[in-house]
Protein backbone atom coordinates (compact mmCIF):
# COMPACT_ATOMS: atom_id res chain seq x y z
CA UNK A 1 0.00 0.00 0.00
CA UNK A 2 3.20 2.42 0.96
CA UNK A 3 5.13 2.09 -2.37
CA UNK A 4 7.44 4.89 -0.76
CA UNK A 5 8.56 6.36 -3.95
CA UNK A 6 12.25 7.59 -3.92
CA UNK A 7 12.85 10.78 -6.07
CA UNK A 8 14.64 10.79 -9.23
CA UNK A 9 17.48 13.11 -8.70
CA UNK A 10 17.99 15.85 -10.97
CA UNK A 11 20.81 18.75 -10.98
CA UNK A 12 19.42 22.27 -11.38
CA UNK A 13 20.66 24.64 -14.12
CA UNK A 14 23.79 25.75 -13.36
CA UNK A 15 23.28 29.58 -12.20
CA UNK A 16 20.37 27.99 -9.87
CA UNK A 17 22.12 25.02 -8.40
CA UNK A 18 24.72 26.25 -7.03
CA UNK A 19 22.85 27.97 -4.65
CA UNK A 20 20.87 25.31 -3.61
CA UNK A 21 21.77 22.20 -1.61
CA UNK A 22 19.62 19.70 -3.27
CA UNK A 23 21.21 16.86 -1.83
CA UNK A 24 19.58 17.57 1.46
CA UNK A 25 16.12 18.03 0.34
CA UNK A 26 15.90 15.14 -1.72
CA UNK A 27 17.04 13.23 1.25
CA UNK A 28 14.51 15.06 3.54
CA UNK A 29 11.44 13.66 1.15
CA UNK A 30 12.85 10.18 0.93
CA UNK A 31 13.29 9.97 4.50
CA UNK A 32 9.75 11.53 5.37
CA UNK A 33 8.36 7.94 6.41
CA UNK A 34 10.99 6.86 8.78
CA UNK A 35 10.89 10.27 10.39
CA UNK A 36 6.78 9.31 11.17
CA UNK A 37 6.82 5.91 11.67
CA UNK A 38 6.96 6.50 15.50
CA UNK A 39 4.02 8.52 14.97
CA UNK A 40 1.62 6.58 13.18
CA UNK A 41 -0.71 3.57 15.35
CA UNK A 42 -3.15 1.07 14.27
CA UNK A 43 -6.09 -0.94 15.84
CA UNK A 44 -6.75 2.28 18.34
CA UNK A 45 -9.42 1.67 21.03
CA UNK A 46 -11.92 4.72 21.07
CA UNK A 47 -12.51 5.15 24.39
CA UNK A 48 -15.91 6.30 25.72
CA UNK A 49 -17.00 8.42 29.42
CA UNK A 50 -16.60 4.98 30.86
CA UNK A 51 -13.10 5.13 31.41
CA UNK A 52 -10.82 8.28 32.21
CA UNK A 53 -11.25 11.50 30.37
CA UNK A 54 -7.24 11.60 30.33
CA UNK A 55 -7.44 8.41 28.12
CA UNK A 56 -10.68 9.39 25.81
CA UNK A 57 -8.68 12.27 24.73
CA UNK A 58 -5.48 10.43 23.99
CA UNK A 59 -7.54 8.00 22.44
CA UNK A 60 -9.56 10.39 19.93
CA UNK A 61 -5.57 12.50 19.78
CA UNK A 62 -3.93 9.47 18.02
CA UNK A 63 -6.44 8.43 15.99
CA UNK A 64 -6.84 12.14 14.70
CA UNK A 65 -2.66 12.32 14.20
CA UNK A 66 -2.56 8.41 12.91
CA UNK A 67 -4.70 9.19 10.06
CA UNK A 68 -3.91 12.32 9.09
CA UNK A 69 0.12 11.07 8.66
CA UNK A 70 -1.16 8.29 6.95
CA UNK A 71 -2.87 10.37 4.51
CA UNK A 72 0.03 12.59 4.18
CA UNK A 73 2.39 9.90 3.03
CA UNK A 74 0.35 8.84 0.22
CA UNK A 75 -0.02 12.55 -0.68
CA UNK A 76 4.46 12.22 -0.08
CA UNK A 77 3.71 9.29 -2.79
CA UNK A 78 1.75 11.36 -5.27
CA UNK A 79 3.66 14.20 -5.23
CA UNK A 80 6.83 12.16 -5.54
CA UNK A 81 5.78 10.36 -8.31
CA UNK A 82 4.53 13.60 -10.37
CA UNK A 83 7.98 15.16 -10.06
CA UNK A 84 9.46 12.12 -11.21
CA UNK A 85 7.56 12.33 -14.46
CA UNK A 86 7.53 16.21 -14.74
CA UNK A 87 3.47 16.08 -14.31
CA UNK A 88 3.08 19.75 -12.34
CA UNK A 89 -0.60 20.63 -12.49
CA UNK A 90 -1.25 17.38 -10.51
CA UNK A 91 2.09 18.19 -8.65
CA UNK A 92 0.46 21.39 -7.74
CA UNK A 93 -3.00 19.87 -6.91
CA UNK A 94 -1.73 17.12 -4.66
CA UNK A 95 0.68 19.66 -2.86
CA UNK A 96 -2.46 22.00 -1.84
CA UNK A 97 -4.25 19.49 -0.15
CA UNK A 98 -0.77 17.63 1.80
CA UNK A 99 -0.29 21.45 2.76
CA UNK A 100 -2.85 20.88 5.04
CA UNK A 101 -1.69 18.41 6.99
CA UNK A 102 0.59 20.38 8.63
CA UNK A 103 -2.33 23.23 9.12
CA UNK A 104 -4.78 20.15 10.75
CA UNK A 105 -1.79 19.43 12.69
CA UNK A 106 -0.91 23.36 14.17
CA UNK A 107 -4.39 23.82 14.49
CA UNK A 108 -4.75 21.03 17.53
CA UNK A 109 -1.33 21.72 18.43
CA UNK A 110 -2.23 25.00 19.48
CA UNK A 111 -6.09 23.69 20.72
CA UNK A 112 -3.49 21.45 23.14
CA UNK A 113 -0.96 23.86 24.22
CA UNK A 114 -3.45 26.19 25.09
CA UNK A 115 -6.50 24.89 26.94
CA UNK A 116 -6.60 22.24 30.16
CA UNK A 117 -9.93 21.27 29.57
CA UNK A 118 -10.00 17.67 28.32
CA UNK A 119 -13.87 18.57 27.13
CA UNK A 120 -13.01 21.19 24.95
CA UNK A 121 -9.98 19.65 23.18
CA UNK A 122 -11.56 16.50 22.67
CA UNK A 123 -15.08 18.56 21.04
CA UNK A 124 -12.19 20.20 19.19
CA UNK A 125 -10.35 16.84 17.57
CA UNK A 126 -13.86 14.98 17.41
CA UNK A 127 -15.09 18.13 14.71
CA UNK A 128 -11.55 18.13 12.96
CA UNK A 129 -12.31 13.88 12.67
CA UNK A 130 -15.96 13.92 11.78
CA UNK A 131 -16.66 17.35 10.09
CA UNK A 132 -18.54 16.71 6.98
CA UNK A 133 -20.70 19.88 6.23
CA UNK A 134 -18.65 22.37 4.55
CA UNK A 135 -20.17 26.37 3.60
CA UNK A 136 -22.18 25.36 0.57
CA UNK A 137 -25.67 24.31 0.49
CA UNK A 138 -25.16 20.71 -1.04
CA UNK A 139 -23.53 19.31 2.29
CA UNK A 140 -23.79 15.97 3.61
CA UNK A 141 -23.86 15.82 7.13
CA UNK A 142 -24.81 18.27 9.91
CA UNK A 143 -20.91 18.58 11.70
CA UNK A 144 -19.54 21.62 10.37
CA UNK A 145 -16.08 21.50 8.52
CA UNK A 146 -13.09 23.75 10.41
CA UNK A 147 -12.35 26.20 6.98
CA UNK A 148 -8.82 25.21 6.18
CA UNK A 149 -7.35 28.93 6.30
CA UNK A 150 -8.77 29.50 10.28
CA UNK A 151 -6.09 25.91 10.40
CA UNK A 152 -3.81 28.35 8.59
CA UNK A 153 -4.00 31.17 10.94
CA UNK A 154 -3.51 28.25 13.59
CA UNK A 155 -0.58 26.97 12.59
CA UNK A 156 1.56 30.24 11.77
CA UNK A 157 0.21 31.28 15.35
CA UNK A 158 2.69 27.99 16.85
CA UNK A 159 5.29 28.79 14.38
CA UNK A 160 5.56 32.80 15.35
CA UNK A 161 5.28 31.18 19.59
CA UNK A 162 8.14 29.39 18.44
CA UNK A 163 10.13 31.44 17.09
CA UNK A 164 9.69 33.92 20.25
CA UNK A 165 11.02 31.55 22.63
CA UNK A 166 14.08 32.90 24.52
CA UNK A 167 13.39 36.34 22.62
CA UNK A 168 12.56 39.60 24.40
CA UNK A 169 9.02 41.07 24.50
CA UNK A 170 9.96 43.79 21.95
CA UNK A 171 11.13 41.28 19.59
CA UNK A 172 8.86 39.26 20.04
CA UNK A 173 5.81 41.75 19.26
CA UNK A 174 7.97 42.38 16.28
CA UNK A 175 7.71 38.19 15.50
CA UNK A 176 3.86 38.49 15.49
CA UNK A 177 3.65 41.41 13.26
CA UNK A 178 5.33 39.35 10.34
CA UNK A 179 3.99 38.03 7.82
CA UNK A 180 2.33 34.57 8.25
CA UNK A 181 4.32 32.31 5.99
CA UNK A 182 2.34 29.19 6.33
CA UNK A 183 -0.49 30.40 5.25
CA UNK A 184 1.14 32.55 2.27
CA UNK A 185 3.39 29.49 0.67
CA UNK A 186 -0.42 27.34 0.52
CA UNK A 187 -1.73 30.94 -0.84
CA UNK A 188 1.08 30.93 -3.20
CA UNK A 189 0.73 26.78 -3.84
CA UNK A 190 -3.39 27.65 -4.78
CA UNK A 191 -2.25 30.37 -7.35
CA UNK A 192 -0.23 27.67 -9.20
CA UNK A 193 -3.27 25.52 -9.28
CA UNK A 194 -5.41 27.37 -10.26
CA UNK A 195 -6.12 27.80 -13.92
CA UNK A 196 -4.45 31.26 -14.55
CA UNK A 197 -0.55 31.97 -16.04
CA UNK A 198 0.93 30.20 -13.34
CA UNK A 199 -0.58 27.57 -13.77
CA UNK A 200 0.31 27.21 -17.76
CA UNK A 201 4.18 27.84 -17.31
CA UNK A 202 4.94 24.36 -17.38
CA UNK A 203 2.44 23.40 -19.96
CA UNK A 204 3.34 25.98 -22.78
CA UNK A 205 5.60 28.97 -23.27
CA UNK A 206 4.71 32.66 -24.94
CA UNK A 207 7.95 33.34 -27.39
CA UNK A 208 8.85 37.12 -28.30
CA UNK A 209 6.98 36.59 -31.63
CA UNK A 210 3.88 36.08 -29.83
CA UNK A 211 3.42 32.21 -30.75
CA UNK A 212 2.30 30.47 -28.14
CA UNK A 213 3.44 26.40 -28.57
CA UNK A 214 3.23 23.28 -25.98
CA UNK A 215 5.90 22.10 -24.75
CA UNK A 216 7.30 18.33 -25.09
CA UNK A 217 8.03 18.19 -21.22
CA UNK A 218 8.45 20.29 -18.13
CA UNK A 219 12.51 19.00 -18.25
CA UNK A 220 13.43 22.57 -18.32
CA UNK A 221 10.71 23.58 -15.31
CA UNK A 222 11.87 21.44 -13.00
CA UNK A 223 15.68 22.15 -13.49
CA UNK A 224 14.96 26.23 -13.15
CA UNK A 225 11.96 27.23 -11.08
CA UNK A 226 12.68 25.27 -8.29
CA UNK A 227 11.61 28.48 -5.78
CA UNK A 228 8.49 28.09 -7.49
CA UNK A 229 7.49 24.43 -6.79
CA UNK A 230 9.69 22.81 -4.01
CA UNK A 231 9.46 25.44 -0.82
CA UNK A 232 6.21 24.33 -0.04
CA UNK A 233 6.85 20.79 -0.46
CA UNK A 234 9.73 20.87 1.99
CA UNK A 235 8.34 23.24 4.36
CA UNK A 236 5.44 21.20 4.88
CA UNK A 237 7.98 18.06 5.50
CA UNK A 238 9.61 19.64 8.14
CA UNK A 239 6.44 21.26 9.84
CA UNK A 240 4.74 17.88 9.95
CA UNK A 241 7.32 16.39 11.73
CA UNK A 242 8.03 19.25 14.09
CA UNK A 243 4.52 19.40 14.84
CA UNK A 244 4.67 15.47 15.61
CA UNK A 245 7.37 16.38 17.96
CA UNK A 246 5.32 18.64 19.64
CA UNK A 247 2.30 16.60 19.90
CA UNK A 248 3.95 13.68 21.30
CA UNK A 249 6.14 15.92 24.15
CA UNK A 250 2.67 17.84 25.73
CA UNK A 251 2.14 16.56 28.96
CA UNK A 252 -1.25 15.71 28.63
CA UNK A 253 -0.04 13.28 25.50
CA UNK A 254 2.68 11.79 26.99
CA UNK A 255 3.50 10.04 23.63
CA UNK A 256 0.22 8.14 23.93
CA UNK A 257 1.07 6.32 27.44
CA UNK A 258 -2.35 5.43 28.06
CA UNK A 259 -2.76 3.59 25.41
CA UNK A 260 -1.94 0.00 24.38
CA UNK A 261 -2.28 0.74 20.45
CA UNK A 262 0.42 -0.91 18.09
CA UNK A 263 2.77 0.66 15.93
CA UNK A 264 1.71 0.87 12.65
CA UNK A 265 5.32 -0.11 10.29
CA UNK A 266 5.93 -2.56 13.15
Amino acid sequence: MYKDTKIERYELLENIGNKIDTKNVFDIIDNYKEELKKYIFTDIKLIDNKESIEKAFQSRLCIFVSAFLIRSLMLREGLVIALNNNNFPTYYATLKSFLEIPAALGYVTEFIYKNEDYQKIISCINTLIMGNREAGSLYVGKTKSINVLTMFKKLDSVVKDIACEGKTQKECEEIKKRESVLTTIYADVCNFGHPNFFAHLPIGILSKNGIWSAKKNSDGYKRELWSFYMPGFITGIEIIVMLCGLISRNSKVNSFNLLTSKKYFE
